[in-house]
């Protein structure tokens, strides 16, 4: 086998903590390497040090045996590509501006011209079985279509490895089967592919080899033909972690009254006439496949949105608007959490706490206390961090996401509306914010959580709410909601 990507006894600190200690990695042409370990192992870091976003302190870096010493220009050059877990789309652009983004095609004289770049995103997506309009709007595709998009990018003549960074987070079992097809057509024409994810299903149908860091170390590397999935959860956590319905309810929910009531709502053509209650006491999941109609209920719910037509009703007759929502008492984690759901630039403590301005009117900021009850309530949630004071930029995809939450908890909100709350978290948090949810709706809260993860539906709900088309196509009880089932009501079957 040929070593395309090399990292060798790599190391990284920063202030106060030390990412990387003496991490080695190769990735080999025509194969995936599952890069596994939970929130703050390390992963994030390295894939900035492979991509030239970071210099190591010290180890080296070698492309088909060269060594390199990366910017992010030279890495792309050097064939190496990441597919970051936030999408680098410009929505404003064509598919083909976006295709080409990083390096449009030059003809004569050294000029880019409307015709080469279609010709040359043509080309890039059809090797990756895309089929996508190159004249359209980046913004009108789905979340499937950008990740498709953003792969074609990647797949250019010279790529030698592509990265991808939970490249599934958020897509339909649909969806993710043609993502696969696609990744095995890349790793079939030679080139090397490094997949990061948490889901393990995952790194068992699809890598051929796997890498395990935790706390910054290598502590476990070999064959995906010869492990099993609970030894990989093993080397990941040192030990077991509960998955299973039985573990996480403590008996049966006791649903209170409405707290949040959707009724005859409408949003363009993207929500018919939705009915749907939640009450306190209970998870519900609102579940389907991609283009269902369910994110937007999620936002009408949190009243980011307002429905064309119909009502949406929130606690004690509270009406429309985020404002209202968030001083009614509900809390939202919205899909997209860079965009969203963050303040980048700004320190976790004021992540953390944003929602107290808007429920609890605090009259006097005082960084000692705000840092002390952002502290505990990222203790809460197993945040790792190192200074509750540093930009919340600097944290994993996985600890961002439970700030988040983190935020909501600590303001108490009534009803919670939980937009895929788990993407991109490891597995013990995973577990963690799944009791914290059941602890939630088992002190009086409504907890309304949107997902296309079929574990997790099945582990967390009281009822399930099936959307097709806009619609409501059917309902489940928690207890008999299987992914068959489930599935068959998404199909309309």
């Amino acid at each position: 086998m040929r070593a395309t990507l090399e990292l060798r006894n790599v190391e990284k600190s920063f202030p106060g903590a030390r990412a990387l200690k003496d991490v080695s990695l190769t990735a080999f042409a025509g194969r995936v390497h599952a890069l596994l370990g939970e929130n703050g192992a390390g992963k994030s870091t390295l894939i900035k040090i492979a991509s030239g976003a970071l210099q190591p302190d010290a180890g080296q870096l070698l492309v088909d045996g060269r060594r390199q010493r990366f910017t992010p220009r030279s890495a792309k050059a050097a064939g190496v590509r990441v597919l970051h877990q936030e999408r680098q789309i410009a929505l404003t652009r064509s598919v083909a501006d976006n295709v080409l983004l990083d390096l449009p095609p030059r003809g004569r004289f050294g000029l880019v011209t409307g015709r080469g770049v279609a010709r040359e995103a043509g080309r890039r997506l059809a090797r990756v079985g895309a089929d996508l309009d190159p004249d359209a709007p980046a913004w009108t595709l789905s979340v499937a279509q950008m990740q498709l998009l953003e792969l074609a990018r990647a797949v250019c003549a010279d790529a030698k490895c592509i990265i991808m960074d939970e490249p599934t987070a958020t897509l339909h079992r649909a969806e993710i089967d043609q993502l696969f097809s696609v990744v095995r057509q890349v790793r079939d024409s030679g080139i090397a592919v490094i997949y990061i994810s948490h889901h393990l299903d995952e790194v068992m149908e699809l890598a051929d080899d796997y890498t395990v860091l935790r706390d910054g170390t290598k502590v476990h590397d070999g064959l995906v033909a010869e492990v099993t999935t609970g030894e990989l959860v093993s080397h990941m956590f040192g030990d077991e972690v509960s998955m299973r319905r039985a573990d996480i309810h403590e008996g049966a929910a006791t649903p209170g009254p409405v707290a949040i009531e959707l009724k005859d709502a409408c949003f363009g053509g993207a929500v018919r006439s939705v009915s749907l209650k939640a009450r306190r006491g209970e998870v519900l999941v609102v579940t389907g496949a991609v283009g269902c109609g369910s994110r937007e209920v999620a936002r009408l719910m949190a009243g980011a949105i307002q429905p064309t037509s119909g009502t949406v009703r929130i606690l004690d007759g509270h009406r429309g608007g985020r404002r209202a929502a968030t001083r009614a008492g509900v809390g939202f984690l919205p899909a997209d959490r860079k965009r969203e759901g963050l303040m980048l630039d700004r320190s976790i403590v004021e992540n953390a706490l944003l929602a107290e301005n808007g429920m609890l009117r605090a009259p006097a900021f005082n960084p000692l206390s705000a840092a002390r009850r952002a502290t505990e309530v990222c203790r809460r949630l197993s945040v790792k961090l190192s200074d509750v004071r540093a930009p919340i930029r600097g944290l994993s995809g996985g600890n961002q996401q439970k700030v988040i939450l983190a935020r909501w908890l600590q303001v108490g909100s009534d009803v919670l509306v939980l937009d895929e709350p788990t993407a991109g978290v490891d597995i013990p948090s995973k577990s963690e914010i799944y009791r914290l949810l059941r602890e939630r709706a088992a002190a009086g809260d409504a907890v309304v959580v949107f997902s296309t993860e079929y574990q997790e539906i099945c582990c967390i709900a009281d009822r399930v709410v099936v959307m097709r088309d806009g619609r409501i196509a059917g309902e489940l009880d928690g207890e008999s909601a299987t992914e068959h089932r489930i599935f068959e009501m998404e199909l309309g079957s």
